[in-house]
């Protein structure tokens, strides 16, 4: 099999900001695996804050061809040496993984959900998000933010109640808050009981940094909100960690390396007690389309990477009012638009 690497900078139409920083350019790497004529493809969008970067992803994916070998099937034992050698880049494996997969249900015939034995119909509703410098900007959007019955505000900073009562006020969707590690523990209690009764949020995303164990059981034992941790989960031994800390986990292929170790930190989760959010990061429909075919399996998802670009260099699922829409079509079902 041969491998070709792609990248594009994908434009982001309203800067991108949470507590940590803000984003309006982001770049992504595109494995095209070729076997025998026939071509899958997976993406990567590495985070600098997982100590991944798009020089590491290209090197995965480039390397990757000394170690696919010919056969697309034999995934596990493809991926297993590619976290040998490969072991900072899991954006760059999750590329190498999906491409592969993609190349599997092609020949099979089959979509990629199921030749997981899963369900491409009635998926959760993935939320969007909207930032807090949109605020000033939200005039222009508001009629696209109401198309969407679920919005996940960024917190953390700037004025977050300017933005909750607007989404509130203008849009009448559910509400989640996701404050990027951006609160203190004090802070936290005060702001997820306030904001929990005058704007009625679903749930409260990673409030705390993801270490700090001792100020996610204040928080269970001070509030009675629902809380979801991301960055404090990254694969599947993380995953226990926080049972009895918190409600459930924010899963990413791009942090956990790819579909298959997704699916293990689903299954760690249940045995867990801990609900399954399926999350992103700036993603193409690439990206996006690969981790919806495990959407059966969430209990919420965020995925829509995919509608915050403006360049989108991929066709693939869909997701009119918020509604996830997967194509029948062999593999994952995404073509290249340029």
């Amino acid at each position: 099999m041969k491998v070709r690497l792609m990248t594009y900078d994908l434009d982001l139409e309203v800067p991108f900001a949470i507590a940590r920083g803000t984003t309006s350019v982001h770049r992504i790497c595109v494995a095209e695996i070729d076997c025998d004529g026939i071509k899958g493809y997976g993406e990567a969008s590495p985070s600098r804050y997982y100590g991944d970067d798009p020089d590491k992803a290209c090197e995965t994916i480039l390397g990757s061809e000394d170690l696919i070998g010919d056969d697309p099937f034999a995934t596990e034992v493809i991926v297993r040496k590619l976290e040998q050698q490969f072991p900072a880049s899991p954006s760059g494996r999750a590329a190498v993984e999906a491409a592969l997969l993609d190349i599997c249900g092609k020949i099979a015939g089959q979509p990629l959900y199921k030749l997981l034995g899963l369900s491409g119909g009635d998926l959760p509703v993935t939320s969007l998000t909207v930032g807090v410098e949109d605020v000033s900007s939200a005039g222009g959007r508001i009629d696209f933010l109401r198309t969407f019955p679920i919005l996940k505000a960024k917190v953390g900073f700037g004025d977050e109640r300017a933005l909750l009562r607007l989404l509130k006020e203008e849009t009448g969707a559910v509400l989640r808050v996701d404050a990027n590690e951006g609160w203190s523990v004090d802070e936290a209690v005060e702001k997820i009981d306030s904001y929990g009764r005058e704007f009625s949020i679903e749930y409260f995303e990673q409030p705390l940094p993801k270490g700090d164990r001792e100020g996610y059981r204040i928080l269970r034992e001070k509030t009675g909100a629902t809380i979801i941790v991301d960055e404090s989960v990254a694969c599947k031994e993380d995953v226990l960690e926080w049972r009895g800390l918190a409600d459930g986990v924010n899963i990413k292929l791009m942090k956990s390396g790819g579909i298959r170790e997704a699916m293990r930190m689903i299954t760690v989760a249940r045995a867990a007690g801990l609900s399954v959010m399926l999350g992103c990061m700036v993603e193409s429909s690439l990206g996006i389309t690969a981790a919806a075919h495990l959407a059966s399996l969430a209990d919420y998802c965020d995925l829509d990477g995919n509608l915050l670009i403006s360049n989108d260099p991929f066709n693939g699922v869909k997701a009119l009012g918020g509604r996830l829409s997967l194509s029948d079509k062999p593999g994952l079902g995404v073509n290249p638009t340029v």
